[in-house]
């Protein structure tokens, strides 16, 4: 096969001016103080299946109620505790391996003989667990180190009480009957839930035929002999089965054999078709690895799917299902890293678009769901999630995501099979999303156990007015307009290559429609911002928060009001030196330590510092980054959390996490990828046989290199460095040489001249 051509063109792109700037000409340092991001639990998992327990391997109620083996929103296995001879081990060492391995390492209480004397032997015995799809698989060695040989007994307590995952989250504990449990000798236990039709089993299996194996009093029992310096291995595999018949074959040993797992090899194939960071600011590289690997974690796989086809979930431990408003927004984030992501959700979210009038579980036609579970309690509809359809973004926020993937991927053919699912969103937005008929997004609970909000501040708190009071419905919050203006610009373009250019043209008057009517029905001239919110009497919350920033990251205003906005999100009220706080601190409700009435959503902050760069502040969006990358970096492992404390930065401070954050959580793991977007002002347009590269870099990175991006049916690599002057070049090699490289923003960036 002839080798594959590779041009390299060369571009100077020259930042638009900005005010004069200090140049900072540091190294940024990656090491530093650092701050664990929550309790001292040990979490791996693969998809939706998830191991939590205790730091070392157990899973004891004194740990903690929430500790368990869960798949499918179900506990399989509620207790675990490895002993030997009955006694409880010493832990030596614990190691995460990867997202779905750990390893222990335990040293056993000194050995007796026969007549009652202390051998001089040490016992150790490590413990890996490897979680795949609904299975976990354990390898256990057992070594001595001695003159005697040694017999001891390995006792692997072992409980199932197949609680549902909200069960847990709340405790909030429900009595099972139907509880069976079930010893097959010679390897075989089983213990079995069934209510009605539904039905959870945990079918554990001791490898190999050993004699002696028994289970009694809640325990597999393993008789182990070790002569002198030997080791005795053996492995456990736990199926978490959800139908009654099925009998899953036993699987090699992940640990020991060369041969790797199905799901070792999609990882190994993610890791080879993911995009690169090279050269950069070394706490955007070690960002942004860490960001690959928790969306390695976060994938879900359907069956319908091909192999490098996922839909993300939302968040380890408790989230870790579909979520409109988070699956649609994080796979916009990783569109330069892996784009199919977006077709992913796109394909899984069309499948659960609504069909009919639910009030329960907030549910009208042409809705897209907002969480799905497939636990007990949604499926005897003790909660609506099955699913639960209580947002009213993420119905265009599908739409912006399909129009994106149109230009990131180029195939109108691929995407048609969504033209009918986006046909219904527009019809929803028109007839549901606007309750009052006025031209804006509105929402409000249909039942009184339905979310109070439906924005993404969906805490029962997350919208108050200025005094700290609820807001009556029905509510439109600022961001959702400008979502529904970018869904429709974006979309009409797929619509004009479906063939379908009157509505095409429809929904660009539209979309310009709304942005007019939005700034003379939302503009606070007087405080230089965009109101947080309509009310339920058209009156504008003037609540203070980070939220007008989303209207900056998807351009609804035009630039001179841009640029006041910009001035306000930037004040100290907002800006902690570490991110923007939900709330102003200035507000009478703000607690920086709560859910979301000050605290620091990194990817809301990262959302406004697009928008920042799209309105041409060079300076503030370097800020704000820089505030990401060092809060980033001072988490174990530069892992970003789902949100953090709202707290001040002073010298010598790092971030202070929150209590319950959810780590990984799908769009914070993506705000190194969206760093790495804006930075390079890479903007594909594949339609048009394109790419528009417009990098800016800030002087603490000089250089930037990302590679194997994919765009359409090619892979490109982009690199940008800056001059002496504070312009930035920039050199885009391509794998098949068929795209046509353009110097500068591409033209869906451009902001509108004032009215």
């Amino acid at each position: 096969m002839a080798e594959a051509r590779r041009d390299a063109v060369t571009l100077r792109v020259v930042p638009p001016p900005v005010a004069p700037m200090r140049e900072r000409r540091r190294v940024p340092r990656v090491s530093g103080p650092t701050v664990s991001t929550g309790p001292q639990n040990l979490v791996i998992n693969h998809a939706n299946t998830l191991l939590i327990c205790s730091n070392d391997g157990s899973v004891v109620p004194d740990g903690g109620r929430r500790l368990g083996l869960f798949a499918d929103d179900t506990r399989f296995l509620s207790e675990y505790e490895i002993r030997v001879n009955g006694r409880s081990l010493r832990t030596i060492g614990t190691a995460r391996l990867s997202f779905r391995h750990a390893r222990w390492l335990y040293v056993a209480p000194p050995i007796e003989s026969a007549t009652g004397d202390v051998q001089q032997t040490t016992v150790t015995v490590t413990l890996d667990r490897v979680l795949s799809a609904r299975r976990m698989h354990e390898d256990i060695v057992v070594r001595s180190y001695g003159r005697d040989p040694v017999s001891v007994i390995v006792t692997v307590f072992l409980r199932s009480d197949f609680a549902d995952m909200f069960e847990v989250r709340t405790e909030r504990w429900q009595a099972r009957a139907n509880l069976t449990t079930t010893w097959e000798a010679p390897n075989r236990l089983e213990t079995k839930y069934t209510r009605l039709d539904f039905v959870r089993r945990c079918l554990v299996r001791v490898a190999g035929d050993r004699k002696g194996v028994g289970y009694a009093n809640g325990a597999l029992r393993l008789p182990v002999d070790i002569a002198p310096g030997d080791e005795w291995r053996t492995c456990l595999q736990y199926d978490l089965i959800t139908h009654a018949k099925v009998r899953p074959n036993v699987a090699p040993c992940p640990v020991q054999t060369r041969v790797h797992d199905r799901a070792e090899r999609l990882r190994e194939r993610w890791h080879r078709t993911v995009s690169r960071v090279r050269k950069g600011d070394p706490r955007l590289i070690a960002a942004f690895q860490q960001s690959v690997e928790d969306f390695a974690a976060l994938r879900l796989y359907d069956h319908d799917f091909s192999p490098d086809v996922w839909l993300p979930a939302a968040g380890i431990p408790w989230f870790v299902a579909p979520f409109g408003r988070d699956s649609i927004i994080a796979s916009l984030q990783a569109l330069p890293v892996h784009p199919l992501f977006a077709v992913g959700t796109l394909q899984k979210l069309a499948a659960w678009q609504a069909t009919e009038d639910d009030p329960v579980r907030d549910a009208e036609p042409g809705k897209i769901p907002h969480e799905l579970r497939v636990g007990e309690w949604a499926h005897f509809g003790v909660t609506p999630h099955s699913p639960y359809y209580g947002t009213a973004d993420a119905t265009p926020l599908y739409l912006l995501l399909l129009g994106s993937a149109f230009r990131w991927l180029g195939d109108a053919r691929m995407l048609r099979r969504f033209r009918t699912t986006a046909i219904r969103c527009l019809e929803w937005i028109q007839r549901y999303g606007d309750l009052d008929g006025d031209g804006f997004q509105e929402y409000r609970p249909r039942t009184s156990s339905g979310y109070r909000n439906q924005c993404w501040r969906d805490a029962e708190d997350g919208v108050l007015d200025e005094d700290g009071n609820f807001p009556p419905h029905p509510i439109g919050t600022c961001e959702m307009q400008a979502y529904v203006f970018a869904a429709k610009r974006g979309v009409s373009r797929l619509f004009d290559a479906w063939g379908d250019h009157q509505l095409a043209q429809e929904l660009r008057e539209s979309a310009d429609a709304l942005q007019r009517h939005f700034v003379d029905s939302w503009w606070l001239n007087d405080e230089g911002t965009v109101a947080f919110a309509l009310d339920g009497e058209k009156r504008a919350v003037r609540t203070a928060t980070a939220n007008p920033g989303q209207c900056l990251w998807l351009g609804i205003l035009d630039y001179d009001r841009g640029q006041r906005v910009a001035d306000r999100l930037m004040r100290r009220d907002l800006f902690t030196g570490w991110g923007l706080r939900t709330l102003s601190e200035t507000h009478p409700s703000y607690d920086p330590h709560s859910y979301q009435r000050g605290s620091v959503w990194p990817h809301d902050t990262m959302l406004t510092a697009a928008g920042l760069r799209r309105y041409g502040r060079l300076e503030d969006c370097w800020q704000i980054i820089d505030a990401l990358l060092n809060a980033a970096v001072r988490f174990e492992r530069a892992q970003m959390p789902e949100l953090f404390a709202g707290l001040p930065r002073g010298p010598g401070d790092v971030p202070m996490p929150y209590e319950n954050a959810n780590v990984p959580q799908a769009w914070s793991a993506g705000v190194a990828f969206h760093i790495v977007r804006v930075l390079l002002g890479l903007e594909p347009d594949i339609p048009a046989r394109c790419v528009y590269v417009d990098p800016a870099l800030p002087p603490w990175c000089p250089e930037l290199e990302l590679e194997n991006i994919r765009v359409g049916r090619d892979r490109i690599s982009v690199r940008a460095w800056r001059r002496p002057d504070g312009s930035s070049e920039a050199s885009v090699e391509s794998g098949q040489g068929r795209l046509k490289v353009i110097r500068g923003p591409a033209p869906w960036m451009a902001v509108a001249p004032p009215r």
